[in-house]
């Protein structure tokens, strides 16, 4: 006997197993990672708070983002896989088209339309909910006169020019 649910999540399958879009998988990643990402993220207690609520934000935004942008690329790939196929006069290679253009739009989508919107979006956002739009001048440190030593021994001399670090520039020790 068949329950209500099974013949619904067997209709489902058939569906998705007919119309195999690159689309589906990338829509369901960037649903759940825009979920469980930020959950777990401020489940780490581990982190500092600050830390772990750009993180938690940047990861939900980012699944947002990415969900909605994957929907209109596809749209758009809708339209620019019709008009090549009625241009070359190869409707019955549509379906095919379609399923190429989407998997190129989810990629190209990935690499540069979802970082560069999350990379623009964040911080103004982030500012935004959190409240601290307002900008507040930072204090200038002091220099205040100590009554350190100079360290112009022999020893130290020797010591400092003993260690390198990074490019030398310029004559001898």
């Amino acid at each position: 006997m068949i329950t209500p649910f099974q013949k619904k999540f067997k209709d489902i399958c058939m569906k998705l197993g007919k119309n195999n879009d690159a689309l589906y998988g990338a829509l369901t990643i960037a649903a759940s990672k825009g979920i469980l990402r930020p959950t777990f993220t401020m489940m780490d207690k581990k982190q500092e708070k600050k830390s772990r609520t750009y993180t938690a934000f940047r990861e939900g935004l980012t699944g947002a983002v990415a969900f909605f942008s994957y929907l209109v690329t596809n749209k758009g790939v809708e339209k620019l896989a019709n008009y090549i196929v009625k241009n070359t006069n190869k409707l019955d290679k549509l379906p095919q088209m379609k399923s190429t253009l989407s998997l190129v739009s989810v990629s190209l989508t990935a690499l540069f339309v979802i970082p560069w919107i999350c990379n623009y979006a964040t911080k103004p956002l982030l500012d935004k909910i959190q409240g601290a739009n307002t900008k507040q001048p930072t204090p200038k440190k002091q220099l205040q006169k100590t009554n350190q030593p100079a360290f112009q021994s022999l020893y130290y001399g020797k010591m400092y020019n003993n260690f390198n670090s990074g490019m030398r520039i310029g004559g001898g020790l």
